[in-house]
């Protein structure tokens, strides 16, 4: 059985379209959901679920997108 790599980020509501939009190009790299959906909150928290050997890559697709909002690693949720 292959292990996923697990990260947790969280990104502002208006940005979270984009961020979901560049991850879903990564397909075969990494999936994610999106662990906080509470209509009041202006954030998002997703769930990054990354295949082994990919995490390199997942990672400079991240500080890419850090250097046009923000996005904060999470170490942990509390739902």
């Amino acid at each position: 059985m292959v292990r996923m790599i697990r990260k947790i980020i969280r990104v502002h509501r208006r940005d979270s379209a984009f961020v979901y939009a560049i991850l879903e190009s990564l397909e075969g790299m990494t999936s994610f959901g999106t662990l906080s959906d509470a209509k009041s909150q202006d954030y998002r928290v997703v769930e990054l679920s990354i295949s082994p050997g990919y995490e390199a890559e997942v990672e400079i697709v991240l500080n890419g997108l850090r250097k046009k909002f923000p996005i904060i690693e999470l170490t942990e949720f509390q739902g």
